[in-house]
């Protein structure tokens, strides 16, 4: 994703989406673990040109996929006693790309609710 509005150079922004639900799949942790050191090592290589660059964690975000026993499960161990949902994700990338958030990058990021 670009952002856009960035006082120093081309005023790019890159938001990778991660995981750290990467039990019991390999090839997606190894993926995810991949594309995050890659993202970060860009923020350093990229920020002569202006460009940030941040990986963010949604956490489980209630997209439909779970079941009303894993729901029930997350929604009892989150803080805030409820889940997320992509929406709230959305708002931290919204962020991110904004003027607002320009002095951010090279950051993992989580989105989660307090969720561990």
């Amino acid at each position: 994703m670009t952002g856009v509005g960035r006082t120093a150079g081309i005023g790019a922004g890159i938001v990778a989406p991660t995981s750290d639900h990467t039990v019991g799949n390999l090839p997606y942790g190894a993926g995810k673990g991949a594309l995050d050191r890659i993202v970060l090592a860009a923020a350093h290589e990229s920020a002569h040109l202006g460009v940030t660059a941040d990986v963010v964690d949604p956490g489980p975000a209630d997209t439909g996929w779970m079941d009303r026993e894993t729901r029930d499960e997350l929604r009892g161990r989150a803080p805030l006693g409820c889940l997320g949902t992509p929406l709230d994700a959305a708002h931290l990338v919204d962020f991110l790309c904004s003027p607002q958030g320009q002095w951010v990058t090279g950051q993992l990021l989580t989105s989660n609710g307090g969720l561990a």
